[in-house]
């Protein structure tokens, strides 16, 4: 094979399978090179200039890919946060990219994805300036950071979906409260859209993140009820000299409550494990009430009057220690 082709090649192996015309010319490759890929199969148009190569998996990352590279922009909105997977209930499509607002005439693309019989994947360009604008690469695709990726979508999601979304990101140490606070007050929240559910969730951030979609709902639940605030992921040493975290607790009465999900419980080696975990902490003196996601989803008064009672009747019992 021409070597100018294996630059193309591996070029587009960074990328999704997708080079644009641009790239290929920088790399060295001439527009007769280029017609010669695209006469022979070799290259294949997904969007103005931009081609993936032959074989290459016809991917959503993939449009994404070509999407971001033929704007000459950057995945951004719900493109970006799917490229980070933080799992907010919104559709694949359209494609968002964001280009520069100083760019003089930003392509505006129609991907054509062939999957049997051809399809497209419309793209949504927006424009945007922002000295510094912090941005990532995620397989080989350039798109907006976190921070700025959450409040973008805080316009579509509910305040729950968003709560959600940011404690993912802060798991996956994508973005901390402290830079999400400071990036919000950056690109300026006044008549922006969601800025009030924005607010709310630095509001009810607390320092150590929620492990799951079912803490979060926990978290709520607690919250909105008059039992006091729990400490967050508290850590306990055990005798064994290991640490274990409790999802939420009130360490003056001992009390925790624990939320058990199917993805932690799915195997019986994980039950016996929990069970190992909970005797070692019930040991030191602490009680653990316990409930799952019908329990916080489907039956929230009911796990709250078992939360309630438990703490007051460690506050009985304290007092009379």
């Amino acid at each position: 094979m021409d070597p100018r082709r294996v630059v193309a090649l591996e070029i587009a192996a960074t990328q999704e399978g997708v080079v644009t015309r641009d790239q290929a010319r920088r790399a060295g490759l001439t527009d007769h090179v280029i017609a010669g890929c695209i006469a022979d199969g070799l290259l294949v148009a997904v969007a103005p200039a931009a081609f993936r190569v032959r074989g290459a998996p016809q991917t959503e990352r993939m449009a994404v890919a070509a999407a971001a590279l033929a704007a000459d922009g950057w995945a951004s909105h719900v493109t970006a946060e799917r490229l980070m997977r933080l799992g907010v209930p919104l559709g694949a499509v359209p494609l968002h990219v964001t280009v520069d607002v100083l760019s003089a005439h930003p392509r505006v693309v129609r991907l054509a994805i062939e999957t049997g019989e051809r399809s497209y994947f419309p793209v949504r360009v927006h424009r945007f300036r922002q000295a510094g604008e912090p941005l990532l690469t995620i397989d080989g695709v350039r798109c907006t950071d976190a921070a700025r990726t959450l409040i973008d979508l805080a316009r579509w999601l509910d305040l729950d979906d968003l709560e959600d979304a940011v404690e993912r990101a802060r798991r996956l140490g994508l973005v901390s409260t402290e830079l999400l606070a400071r990036r919000f007050a950056e690109i300026g929240g006044r008549g922006r859209p969601g800025t009030p559910r924005v607010r709310e969730v630095l509001a009810r951030s607390r320092p150590n993140a929620l492990e799951s979609k079912l803490e979060g709902k926990a978290w709520r639940m607690l919250g909105a009820s008059r039992i006091a605030e729990p400490v967050r992921q508290l850590r306990v040493q055990v005798s064994s000299g290991r640490r274990h975290r409790l999802d939420f607790a009130w360490p003056d009465l001992l009390i925790a409550f624990e939320t058990e999900g199917f993805e932690w419980h799915g195997t019986r080696a994980r039950w016996k494990q929990d069970r190992v975990r909970t005797s070692a902490i019930e040991r030191l003196g602490w009680r653990i009430v316990v409930g799952d996601w019908d329990d916080v989803v489907k039956r929230p008064t009911e796990t709250l009057e078992r939360i309630a009672l438990a703490l007051a009747e460690r506050r009985a019992l304290f007092r009379t220690a």
